[in-house]
């Protein structure tokens, strides 16, 4: 089963559980149906519809009495509205994405001004995963409890968080630490996280009846009569919404326990070794049983979340765990385990990690000095950036087929690749975990070619940003120079997580810079639209997300201006006229699609159209995106060449369709 496939069935586990949710209100309209019309008995609240009532009857008989249509209209119009509001209030304050149960369980996002040893030992480990797998770096966050535990949280790749432990960080050593990163990245690309959010948001709903009952059974009437009445009613919405609550625990154990052995194993084929999860989960069974625990009050919230299980050990919670037992998860991925659990001991992160980065200072150390130091002028320096470094199609395509499957050779390009990267540019590397190196590097990106262009975006850069925002991206200017062909974007994807950390007032003095810059030369190139979604895509505040999923026929107007906009690239290029052009697009859409499209002009595609049919296909269903993905390769690989900026272009539109493309050998 692959990337796709994981993902679709994710979105039918949703289905079932929406299905599952469905049962469970239905169960909980007629269980209050029947308390409210026996408290109204018992009260002397009863109507007529009570007054035949004998002993002995049937329960079929006084069933009959109660559930009229307009007294079980009632009932359900009441505890559905409760229900659905509060699911839809919670999936509203989720919306923003993983952050959002990070920080309610007290998470410290790493930055570069926190980071210790350890904290740059996990930073390390998870930007290596998710340059390997293509997605986007998630945002980190330290979650200060003893016992070793991890979450991934969040709607998509763009908005996802991982969280980790003080007691894992500190007590795995590094494969052991890998091994736990891979688990929650396969959580990530299976679409276990979407799948989770939305139990949390139906979970609530249910739960938010009990809470309503609490608070009416502590609450004063007037007489003692109403105190009676109140009291009642409360302590039968308190037994009504545990009851949910019950159910609701179980549906969500049921759907939790096999995403976690597929996680497992996904772990396992991404770090192509047993022994790092293995190893991890024997240390948490080496733990107290006290120490094994998450203590926080959202706990049980978010335990379906968790790398282990978080509760305690009580009958209920061994009922409803939301994993499996260590034991069954240990033998799985090593069956030749002994059955013991050793002790942990705090790991030393500091001595591996240094170890793995280069001692000496490279050319490109020297010039990140020089940078810093002025030695460029901003208006007269021009970087030339080649755009005839060729890409082998054959290699995209490939990566198409594994993506959210990266390779051994795949993960271990992409830390070797990094580790370059960070030996070779130390200081650039270290600098873009900042918030003013992050903007800066994607100012950098967006200088023009043209020198007239080029001085004009300078000095507009000058007149609305600080001193330091401006060293910041001269000096990032000059490095881009230096580099590869992906780099830019691996830099990129290092940036994203402070790019995500910025305030609402940042974010927007942010975006409306990148828009000047983008716009003074009086066009927008594809490159420059592409990037700027991509960022967009992973900083702007998130709606609730979509659950319906559509098809390319369905989304045939926002496929057909996609692929447009790639073919135009070489149809303005080599001058193709109108006749031609759409010839060339029908030839190559139709070989790779199973339906025609109509092609758009130059002067038909807008960016607000672009930016509309992006959004249109980012809800395609899973196992229609590769279609998508191949055609536009296809497309834009006509004239016979990819360059790096095409598949800068290629990638920007891989990551925001959700849909990252493993890391390549491009060089």
């Amino acid at each position: 089963m692959n990337f796709y496939e994981h993902q679709d069935l994710a979105r039918k586990q949703t289905k079932r559980l929406l299905l599952l949710f469905a049962l469970a209100l239905l169960g909980l309209i007629l269980l209050t149906a029947y308390l409210v019309a026996g408290i109204s008995y018992t009260l002397g609240l009863h109507n007529a519809r009570f007054e035949s009532y004998e002993t002995g009857q049937s329960i079929w008989s006084i069933s009959s009495r109660v559930f009229d249509w307009q007294y079980l209209g009632l009932i359900a119009l009441g505890v559905l509205s409760v229900v659905l509001i509060a699911s839809l209030f919670r999936m509203m304050q989720l919306s923003a994405g993983g952050k959002v149960i990070a920080e309610q369980l007290g998470g410290r996002l790493i930055n570069a001004n926190q980071r210790n040893a350890d904290e740059k030992k996990l930073l390390n480990v998870v930007e290596e995963m998710a340059i390997a797998s293509g997605t986007s770096v998630p945002s980190v966050y330290v979650i200060e409890e003893r016992g070793i535990n991890a979450f991934a949280a969040g709607f998509q790749s763009a908005d996802a968080v991982i969280g980790v432990t003080r007691g894992a960080i500190e007590q795995l050593n590094r494969k052991e630490l890998q091994g736990v990163i891979a688990h929650e990245f396969s959580h990530i690309l299976n679409g276990d996280m979407r799948l989770n959010l939305r139990l949390i948001g139906m979970i609530y709903g249910i739960v938010i009846i009990a809470n309503t009952g609490e608070l009416l059974m502590h609450s004063r009437g007037r007489s003692s009569r109403d105190r009676g009445t109140t009291l009642s009613i409360g302590l039968a919405l308190l037994l009504l919404g545990y009851l949910g609550v019950f159910f609701g625990n179980i549906i969500k154990a049921a759907i939790s326990r096999q995403r976690e052995f597929l996680a497992d194993a996904s772990a396992v084929q991404f770090t192509r070794s047993q022994e790092g999860i293995s190893g991890a989960l024997q240390k948490i069974g080496g733990h107290s049983k006290t120490t094994q625990n998450f203590n926080h009050e959202n706990t049980s919230e978010i335990s379906h979340m968790l790398f282990s299980q978080g509760l305690g050990f009580s009958f209920f919670n061994k009922l409803m765990a939301t994993h499996p037992p260590l034991q069954q998860r240990i033998k799985r991925i090593d069956p030749s385990w002994d059955g013991s659990y050793p002790v942990a001991a705090v790991s030393q992160a500091g001595d591996s990690e240094n170890k793995s980065r280069g001692e000496a200072t490279t050319f490109g150390q020297a010039a990140g000095v020089a940078g810093l130091a002025g030695a460029i002028d901003l208006t007269d320096t021009h970087i030339t950036q080649p755009d005839n470094q060729k890409v082998d199609a054959k290699k995209i395509i490939e990566a198409v087929d594994n993506v959210g499957e990266p390779s051994d050779a795949t993960i271990a390009l992409a830390s070797s690749e990094l580790a370059h990267l960070k030996n070779d540019f130390e200081i650039l590397c270290e600098r873009v975990h900042e918030p003013y190196t992050a903007r800066g590097l994607v100012f950098a990106m967006l200088i023009d070619s043209n020198e007239v262009v080029r001085q004009h975006q300078w000095a507009d850069i000058k007149k609305h940003q600080t001193p330091e925002l401006v060293k910041q991206t001269r000096f990032v200017y000059y490095q881009l120079e230096l580099l590869k062909a992906k780099q830019p974007l691996l830099l990129l994807d290092l940036a994203l997580p402070i790019l995500k950390a910025l305030s609402d007032k940042q974010y927007k003095e942010f975006k409306v810079q990148l828009l000047r810059l983008i716009k003074i030369d009086k066009k927008i190139e594809l490159r420059e639209w592409a990037l700027y979604n991509l960022v967009d895509h992973h900083c702007r505040p998130k709606k609730v997300s979509q659950l319906h999923r559509f098809s390319l026929t369905q989304r045939k107007p926002a496929v057909g201006r996609l692929l447009s906009a790639l073919l135009n690239i070489n149809i303005i290029e080599n001058n193709y006229d109108d006749t031609m052009a759409k010839n060339i697009f029908d030839l190559v859409t139709t070989s790779e699609l199973d339906f025609k499209l109509r092609w758009y002009s130059p002067e038909e595609l807008t960016t607000q159209s672009m930016t509309e049919a992006l959004d249109q296909v980012r809800y395609l269903k899973p196992l229609q995106k590769p279609k998508l993905l191949k055609a536009c390769v296809k497309v834009i690989q006509h004239d016979g060449v990819i360059n790096k900026r095409e598949l800068e272009l290629i990638s920007c539109i891989a990551q925001a369709i959700d849909c990252p493309l493993p890391y390549m050998d491009v060089g």
